[in-house]
């Protein structure tokens, strides 16, 4: 509702905002949702009906989590941070991710993939509405990353090392952009691609 408020300006008053929710104008994640309590975070994706234009929220310099203009294509899919897996009977594998999603990977295809790209750090894409697997972005050296909190928050860029964790410090990685370079925790942090980031970001 405070999207559609106050950011958006698709409404005026919370009265008009909740009446565009309550008629099914609204997908997030390609899902109508009518609940106007329903959250909305990082990486979802935003559809309003007639409003001609998808958004998905992404963390911007100094403005917090933001609708962001993305074009149809994009629409089809969400990034989403692996925060947890393990192994389940049956030989399968339960991956849980920063949107409350948790996925179940049969066997076959859990043996397809290598340890390092299902770890916790790592990014899966994920097709909408169906929620199919379409690719992962391991967490990695080389990787592109954004920043998703933090003083850096929505500063993208590649990168170049990670510091192991130990209990007294967190894991740390550093990112390298044109102009800067500087460390964060790795639990700041989302793989967004490999060479080019799956996501538009706009500048940095």
């Amino acid at each position: 509702m405070i999207i559609l408020r106050e950011i958006l300006g698709y409404a005026r008053t919370s009265k008009e905002a909740i009446r565009i929710i309550s008629t099914g104008k609204v997908k997030i994640d390609g899902v109508v949702r009518r609940n106007h309590r329903f959250p909305v975070g990082l990486m979802d994706v935003l559809q309003i009906e007639g409003a001609g234009q998808v958004f998905r929220v992404l963390p911007r310099p100094n403005r917090g989590l933001v609708p962001t203009p993305i074009s149809e294509k994009e629409a089809g899919f969400k990034l989403c941070k692996i925060i947890g897996k393990r192994n389940i009977e049956g030989g399968k594998i339960q991956i849980n991710l920063h949107d409350g999603r948790t996925l179940i990977l049969p066997g076959q295809t859990a043996r397809q993939k290598t340890d390092v790209e299902y770890a916790p750090g790592g990014a899966m894409q994920l097709g909408l509405p169906k929620q199919n697997l379409m690719g992962v972005v391991p967490f990695q050296t080389g990787a592109l990353g954004l920043v998703i909190d933090g003083r850096n928050q929505g500063i993208f860029g590649k990168i170049t090392t990670i510091t192991p964790g130990t209990h007294a410090r967190p894991k740390i990685v550093k990112i390298e952009t044109a102009s800067q370079a500087f460390d964060t925790p790795a639990e700041y942090v989302i793989p967004v691609g490999a060479q080019s980031s799956l996501v538009g970001l706009g500048e940095k």
